[in-house]
């Protein structure tokens, strides 16, 4: 990045790489409708366990995103509260 500021900044480095995670496990998701639809007893299967362990990490990654968000968030308000 050339140009921006320290919310371009936080796009880049924090935002963009929690979206880009949670988009790739959610096209992991999408990609075994076709198992999930099929399974006699879903959740007795493999697809199960991976659906799941897949939806915690979305959460993880959110909560992360979350997390970043706060703190971002503080550190610009300090910097603001410091102009005023």
């Amino acid at each position: 990045m050339k140009n921006g500021n320290c919310v371009d900044k936080f796009i880049e480095k924090r935002l963009d790489i929690s979206i880009n995670e949670i988009l790739q496990l959610r096209d992991h998701l999408s990609k075994k409708i076709d198992i999930r639809t099929n399974a006699v007893d879903y959740f007795n299967t493999g697809c199960y366990e991976n659906d799941y362990a897949d939806i915690r990490k979305i959460k993880e990654q959110a909560l992360k995103l979350a997390e970043n968000c706060n703190k971002f968030l503080e550190r610009i308000s300090e910097q603001y509260s410091k102009l005023s």
